[in-house]
Parts: structure tokens; sequence; C-alpha cells
């Protein structure tokens, strides 16, 4: 009986472990104050931040790193802005390691033809703990004058196949994670300007009188 209850029990242990084990990616934006992991940064009117734009990959349970076991051969990725007026300029694609394969003022496109090429690809980064990282390109955030811009990267397409490896022939690295159980997530930054309000002149001008008129009550009343 209890070798029954043990067996029944390491198989549902067994499941569970497989069931948590899973591939994640997320695009997100990367400041000197903090990953854009749908966050806020409070800014002042018209700042300027230089990001980077990062893939970032979570491997947990017992599945393998795709981007450590190699290189980015293509990725394709989109940027825009919503909301207020703050804007986005000069995104550069990172090219190291391969060759810009019609990037625009708003998406970033790489490619390479393998190390025979002389193109070995885009390395990534053991983070430690099953996180990989790899560095896609930068881009300049300029805040709003007043209110909320909402910075959002993404996946190129809705078709699966805009970020491959070398080694995942006939598929990507979105259908890689929708099949473990995980997701690829494109991830939002908002910079966030608060405006204080200045007093117009004639505001300024009626509360000095009123505190004059109020300083020459209390003096007539002291005499």
């Amino acid at each position: 009986m209890s070798l029954r209850i043990l067996t029944f029990a390491f198989a549902v242990l067994s499941t569970l472990h497989y069931a948590n084990a899973e591939i994640s990616y997320d695009l997100l934006l990367r400041t000197s104050r903090g990953d854009g992991i749908d966050s806020t940064l409070a800014t002042n009117a018209g700042e300027k931040l230089t990001a980077e734009i990062v893939i970032r990959e979570t491997v947990t349970g017992t599945n393998t790193s795709l981007l450590g076991a190699a290189n980015l051969n293509a990725y394709n990725l989109s940027l825009q802005s919503i909301g207020g007026d703050g804007l986005f300029e000069s995104l550069t694609l990172n090219g190291d390691g391969g060759f810009d394969a019609g990037s625009t003022p708003t998406s970033l496109t790489f490619a390479s033809f393998g190390p025979g090429f002389g193109q070995p690809g885009r390395s990534s980064i053991d983070r430690g703990n099953g996180i990989y990282e790899a560095s896609l390109g930068t881009v300049t955030l300029q805040a709003p004058t007043a209110g909320e811009t909402r910075f959002v990267v993404s996946d190129g397409t809705a078709v699966d196949g805009d970020f491959t490896t070398f080694q995942t022939v006939g598929f990507g690295l979105e259908s890689a994670a929708t099949n473990s159980g995980g997701g690829f997530i494109g991830r939002a930054l908002t910079l966030s300007t608060q405006v204080t309000a200045i007093p117009e002149p004639s505001s300024v001008l009626a509360l000095s009188l009123v505190c004059s008129a109020g300083l020459l009550r209390s003096r007539r009343r002291r005499k």
C-alpha cells in the first residue's frame, strides 16, 4: 500500500515539475534608471533617455536555453509610442555578427549567414538562474511635455519566425516559447511628466492685494 502511495506521489511530482518547465521571452527597453517591464519612470518635460533594446530568455525546469545553445541568426522587432507627445528617435540596430536586413525608423531587422561568411550572429550573455540576454539595438526616448507616453517594443509581425537561432530550423523562438508553456512578450516603458501649475500674473497680483489688506487690518487692530 505504501509503495503504491509513493509511486503515485512521485508521478504527481514529476508531472508538476514538467508542467512548470517553460521558456519565456521578454522584449524590453533598458535604461540607466532600470528595465522597462511594464513599468513607469518619472521624467522632466522633454527629457531624453538612451535605452538599450534587449531580448531576455528565462528558462525553468528541465528545458534547455535556446539562446545559450546558439546565436540569433535573425530578428525583426518594432517600436511604437502611445499617448502624449513623447517620441523616440535614432533607433539603431546592433549589427554585431550580422547585417541590417531592412530596418526602418520604427523597426529593426537583423540577419546573418553564419560563421562561414564571417557572420556568427548575435550572441547572448548568461545572467545566471536560467536567464540569457542579447542586445538588439538602441534608441533615444523623449519624455512628453506633460502626461504620459508609453513606449512598446514588440515582435515585428504576428508570424512565427521573426526571432530564430542557427539551431531553430523551421520554427521561431515565438512558437518554441508557446509550445513549452511560456510566452513571447513585448514589454512597455512609460515616461511620465508631471507639470507644476504656475499661477498667472493676474492671480499673483490678486493674492498680493489680499495679503496686503490682511496685513493692514492687523496693524490697525494693534493700534
